[in-house]
């Protein structure tokens, strides 16, 4: 299976699942959209993905509170497991049949990480049951085959089981522990500017108390949010504007963001329907809220 067939059985499967699907290149090749925001990234290869790219993705996925996933197929010297949810760089990887499991809710969180499989359960469902069938962690922990520390490091939710473990509990409880995958947003993680117009715009949202991030492998070089999102594009001319325009509108669309474009050079208020805004006005604006009101009033 080559990358393009990838990607159109990625998206196949989500538009028969009713997701809004967009299309686009960098960091993420798909952006999704139903209850969840979900931002994918797919290689036949895993081996292919560099750590920046994983970086701009978490960032990106954090600052827009989206679920992101890397779909692939293989490494350089095996072929992933369907049943897995794997880890690069900080980010989940599944092959595409897990990935169909995931969006039709029917697949377990079980996770590989240097050599073992460990489940995500219930451990408060499980903790609960114990104390109804009244044995003491000793106890079950001898029935099971672990020990006695273990058991209580799995039921205050410090680790996670073995398959093994997680079916011998299930048989001496007589319980279901096993929880269904549930994507996540990733925990908050920024970049450096790389240039210094980046570095400029960036301090200015953060002065005006926008929490946010460069980016790089995107259409928008800038990504944040307080009580809004916001993408921003960076250019010093209206001719890299009009080229990521498209991208960028429809972008916000999906992410739910408000985007806009900063530029050194140029006397377009407005691309696409994007507000252009000068370099030289965000030292003027003095809070979150005028700078949204001036993205508003621009778009007009």
């Amino acid at each position: 299976m080559n990358r393009t067939i990838l990607i159109d059985r990625l998206v196949n499967n989500l538009l028969k699942h009713e997701y809004e699907v967009f299309l686009t290149r960098g960091c993420f090749e798909i952006a999704a959209k139903r209850e969840k925001l979900m931002l994918i990234k797919s290689l036949t290869n895993i081996d292919g993905l560099n750590p920046q790219q994983a970086q701009s993705l978490r960032i990106v996925s954090y600052f827009v509170s989206a679920c992101p996933f890397v779909v692939s197929m293989r490494t350089n010297r095996r072929f992933l497991t369907n049943d897995m949810v794997y880890n690069r760089f900080g980010l989940p990887v599944v092959t595409p049949r897990m990935f169909e499991s995931i969006i039709e809710e029917d697949a377990y969180g079980i996770k590989a990480a240097k050599g073992r499989r460990s489940v995500e359960i219930d451990a408060d469902a499980l903790r609960a049951k114990r104390y109804e069938m009244k044995f003491t962690l000793e106890e079950l922990a001898r029935l099971v085959g672990i020990s006695k520390k273990a058991l209580y490091e799995i039921e205050s939710k410090r680790t996670n089981p073995t398959e093994r473990t997680v079916k011998r509990l299930e048989q001496m409880l007589n319980i279901k522990l096993k929880k269904i995958y549930s994507p996540q947003t990733p925990a908050k993680t920024t970049m450096e500017p790389h240039d210094p117009l980046e570095e400029k715009v960036s301090k200015e949202l953060g002065r005006i108390g926008i929490d946010n991030s460069p980016v790089h492998h995107a259409p928008f070089e800038i990504v944040g949010k307080e009580s809004f999102s916001i993408i921003t594009g960076l250019s010093a001319n209206t001719t890299k504007i009009k080229h990521a325009a498209t991208s960028v509108k429809k972008l916000s669309a999906i992410f739910d963001a408000s985007a806009f474009f900063v530029s050194k050079h140029t006397d377009a208020r407005s691309v696409e329907g994007i507000p252009v805004l000068r370099e030289d006005e965000l030292p003027e604006v003095d809070s979150a809220k005028e700078l949204k009101k001036l993205i508003e009033e621009t778009a007009d």
